[in-house]
């Protein structure tokens, strides 16, 4: 892939359901699992073949664009650390008088059907058609497809191995920091990843940050000049736990962050979906079907206030309630019959100002978190037709909802009332404690 500079423009990767791709499925069938596989084997070969890689993935939009007649341009917003070209497709512009919906994914490089099923997105919004045209003409529609394309291109001993991490190293001092200043909390010094079924973990010695906590609520915050004004105060940030933890901002030094940021701050959204993956569930004590997916509306459970600005970030609670109701409507689109698509969990709570979605919800923006089961050391491309429908017909449905105001009329208490997280269950089918 060439490599180039970026233009300063940004872009978002969501999913819509299989009407999308031009394909009828005239109802969910009952999954095969039994209860969540099924998963790789121990020492089986992982197969990545059918996943796009970086280059494949700059080709497939640059043609997605050249077919659109005009309905998609195609931007790149930023660089990766690695020098790769972070890319947006925009179905219409920053226009107040629609709403204006981001969906991005895989800013951990090993959680890849995010991207595949936003590709198929995107090819269904730039050919046309009612559907595409109902949505298009209420409401502007950005797509960032691939956030992490470093981890993404990962090697360990010379073969595909996609990480959860970016690539970028920890050095205080060229930022203008004391020597010895600890690293944020996000950062794997190592350059590591858990091993196949999570067992144990490989070393392929590549160190980096987990992007989805590098962000901060202040869409204008600047490190380097906090560091020009007081490299002290800086340094004593990061040398805390008490100040460097999960519960605070970061401090933002991602080239691929930042650069999220500032097409956030471009676009303003209604509403931004992240979607990502994780392990495996069992739904219930009493019903053991696999989790298809979980979700979540709600990013900080307190307020966070910013030690340099000392301005206070609280999530305003229409924003929460308008959350509810876009995930009550995810989850409504998959209760058909008793399949494995309907069984649906919260994620866990969390209080992440310093994520993508917490610091993008204290702004005023509706979200919600898609987790699709299964991730690459423990799925390979098993299953990615089943896994990407889980994900695309509830994005659908929330795009259709918000063309047609009928996401107003959702329900949050059918939010409320999905189960919560619980029962995980180990890859090969050993149940979690």
């Amino acid at each position: 892939m060439k490599k180039k500079k970026a233009l300063g423009y940004i872009l978002t990767s969501g999913l819509i359901s299989a009407s999308l791709l031009g394909i009828t499925v005239p109802s969910f069938a009952d999954s095969t699992t039994t209860p969540n596989g099924p998963w790789v084997q121990d020492e089986q070969n992982l197969s990545f073949e059918s996943l796009m890689s970086n280059e494949q993935l700059e080709k497939k939009l640059t043609q997605i664009e050249k077919a659109s007649q005009g309905r998609m341009v195609l931007e790149q917003f930023g660089t990766s650390n690695d020098g790769y070209p972070l890319y947006v497709g925009k179905f219409g512009d920053n226009d107040p008088d629609k709403k204006r919906v981001l969906i991005y994914t895989q800013i951990h490089g090993n959680e890849t059907l995010g991207t595949e099923a936003a590709v198929e997105l995107m090819q269904k919004l730039a050919a046309g058609g009612q559907e595409a045209k109902n949505i298009l003409d209420k409401v502007s529609v950005w797509f960032v497809p691939r956030i992490n394309p470093d981890g993404t291109a990962n090697l360990y001993e010379g073969k595909p191995f996609p990480t959860r991490y970016s690539h970028q190293t920890w050095n205080p001092e060229e930022l203008g920091l004391p020597s010895g200043t600890k690293a944020p909390w996000y950062y794997n010094a190592e350059g590591s990843e858990r091993g196949q079924n999570n067992e144990g973990k490989v070393v392929y010695g590549i160190p980096g940050f987990d992007l989805n906590r590098d962000f901060h609520p202040d869409y204008d915050f600047d490190v380097t000049e906090e560091i020009s004004k007081d490299p002290a105060k800086v340094a004593s940030i990061l040398n805390e736990r008490g100040t460097n933890n999960g519960s605070q901002a970061s401090l933002v030094f991602s080239p691929e962050t930042r650069a999220l940021t500032k097409l956030v701050k471009e676009l303003n959204p209604d509403v931004a979906i992240d979607l990502h993956h994780r392990g495996f569930n069992r739904l219930s004590e009493d019903d053991s079907r696999s989790v298809s997916i979980q979700l979540l509306a709600q990013f900080t459970t307190k307020p966070y206030t910013d030690p340099f600005s000392e301005k206070t970030y609280d999530l305003n609670p229409e924003v929460l309630a308008l959350s509810k109701k876009v995930n009550a409507v995810a989850y409504e689109s998959l209760q058909r019959g008793n399949s494995s698509y309907g069984a649906i969990q919260k994620y866990p709570t969390v209080n992440y100002p310093g994520s993508g979605l917490g610091a993008i919800q204290l702004n005023g923006t509706a979200t919600m978190l898609i987790e699709i089961k299964g991730q690459t050391q423990t799925l390979g491309q098993k299953q990615n037709g089943m896994l990407k429908e889980t994900a695309k017909v509830p994005v659908m449905a929330v795009l259709n909802s918000i063309a047609d105001g009928s996401v107003e009329n959702a329900n949050p208490a059918v939010y409320d009332a999905i189960p919560e997280y619980a029962l995980p269950v180990s890859p090969g089918g050993g149940h979690d404690h």
